[in-house]
């Protein structure tokens, strides 16, 4: 996956770097199992343990920055399917609120 964010056609590096902190997040949890022996279980497990610590928005990054660097796989003959792709949305923990109440009137 890190070799993927190589190919990105991005002008905002901070884009690139948030990218980068994300998939050191995932790799993490998807231990040192390998893209063509990846399952969508592998997937799941990953980012039900990402949805426990992050908010829903980071961890539908974190799928989808998998979904790309598999299908980049897939272009180079690498893998010959998507389990990323075939993985459910985990939710993270619910918002909470830290902006004022009422309307913003006090």
């Amino acid at each position: 996956m890190k070799d993927g964010l190589e190919t990105l056609n991005t002008q905002a590096e901070s884009t690139v770097t948030g990218y980068r902190i994300m998939v050191r997040h995932f790799v993490g949890r998807l231990g040192s199992v390998k893209l063509v022996e990846l399952k969508v279980r592998d997937v799941d497990f990953a980012l039900g343990k990402l949805a426990k610590r992050l908010s829903t928005r980071s961890v539908r990054l974190a799928r989808m920055i998998l979904i790309q660097a598999i299908r980049n796989a897939m272009v180079n003959d690498l893998v010959v399917r998507n389990a990323a792709d075939l993985a459910a949305v985990v939710l993270g923990p619910p918002f909470e609120s830290r902006g004022k109440t009422n309307g913003g009137q006090n």
